[in-house]
């Protein structure tokens, strides 16, 4: 073989060299497995809730009251006063009633001096009268019968006594309260009736109250 061909030869053998690796890097690369390209995973997240947010309770405004409000005058008692008798042409200006056990009862709890003198009336026989004027009195004195049946078989209407009671003055429309105590005894079932009432501008007794009881005879 010459130098020609030696020549060739290397020629040849860097082209086969090359061809190889021109014939082996497209094997290599066929055989060889692809790297897969990494890539960034997104990890979703989940939704966040935001809390709820309590809103402050709102606080009614209380509303002021007007001091500057004008109040209304109370209503003027009725006069002559309801259920209250006089004389029948209204002369006199006096006024009389018997008042109901409900009324009197209410008129005790409101009248503590009364309260303790009624204690009499649970052994002996009582009454009561409302009694009131228009012009006023210096003292009153009432008068009343106690009456009641003559015996357990005659039923027939007898006086067994008057009592008169003298209480201090009032004035002009205003309402007293006169408790009638007598010293009948409460069980034989008499009562207090014919009551009468005197307004009185002389001068009063020393004593008041002062309630006289005389027993009828017979």
């Amino acid at each position: 073989m010459g130098p020609t061909e030696v020549i060739r030869s290397k020629k040849l053998a860097l082209a086969l060299a090359f061809g190889l690796a021109l014939s082996v890097a497209p094997a290599t690369a066929a055989t060889k497995s692809p790297t897969p390209t990494p890539k960034a995973s997104v990890t979703k997240k989940a939704p966040v809730k935001k809390a709820p947010v309590k809103k402050p309770p709102v606080k009614k405004k209380k509303k002021k009251k007007n001091n500057n409000s004008k109040v209304s005058p109370s209503p003027s008692p009725k006069w002559p006063p309801a259920g209250f008798k006089t004389d029948p042409l209204g002369e006199t200006k006096l006024y009389l009633k018997v008042p109901t056990a409900k009324e009197v009862v209410g008129i005790l709890s409101a009248k503590s001096a009364l309260s303790s003198r009624v204690e009499s009336c649970k052994k002996f026989t009582c009454g009561a009268v409302l009694v009131a004027s228009d012009m006023g009195c210096r003292w009153w004195q009432v008068t009343a019968d106690v009456v009641g049946a003559t015996s357990s078989k005659d039923r027939t209407l007898k006086t067994f006594g008057k009592i008169t009671t003298s209480v201090p003055g009032s004035a002009g429309v205003k309402i007293v309260t006169v408790l009638l105590i007598t010293t009948e005894p409460i069980g034989v079932g008499h009562i207090v009736s014919n009551i009468s009432a005197d307004c009185n501008q002389s001068d009063p007794p020393d004593l008041l109250p002062n309630t006289e009881y005389k027993a009828v005879s017979g």
